[in-house]
């Protein structure tokens, strides 16, 4: 399953960047997020590997993060692996004017187990819904700019 999804932040590249890549504003702007733990490489870098810990429907959930290509400030490369799957984000900014950005968001998932066979298909508007709320509240987040 893929899909891409897109959106305008208003607000300088250098700003929307930084804001990216401040593990402190996940909390901001990723719902249910409740921790993260570094387990190796250098953070922010390509082999970089990290647990997420999020609260979901009163259930810890965790999801191993991989970095995979990091050409900052143009696009990062994800991997995400979980119970459900393994998932690929590809995230690109595109300066647009001095002060608004496009923030494109390339996803692939790869269901695991049941999931896969039965609910691939219905999950895909799901995935989306949620992909596109986070890309929003990190709009939310970068144009608020006070925090």
């Amino acid at each position: 399953m893929q899909y891409t999804l897109s959106n305008t932040i208003n607000a300088p590249l250098e700003v929307v960047i930084a804001k990216f890549q401040d593990p402190d504003g996940i909390k901001h702007w990723m719902e249910g997020f409740q921790r993260m733990e570094h387990l190796s490489g250098k953070p922010g870098e390509v082999g970089a590997v990290t647990d997420f810990y999020f609260q979901h429907k009163n259930k810890e959930m965790k999801i191993t993060e991989t970095i995979l290509e990091q050409n900052l400030p143009r696009q990062i490369k994800f991997a995400y692996q979980s119970p459900m799957g393994y998932n690929e984000v590809e995230m690109q900014f595109e300066k647009l004017t001095d002060n608004s950005v496009k923030q494109i968001n390339n996803s692939y998932f790869e269901m695991k187990g049941p999931v896969k066979a039965v609910m691939g298909f219905l999950f895909k508007g799901m995935f989306k819904k949620q992909s596109m709320k986070y890309m929003e509240g990190f709009k939310e987040y970068v144009e608020k700019r006070d925090q």
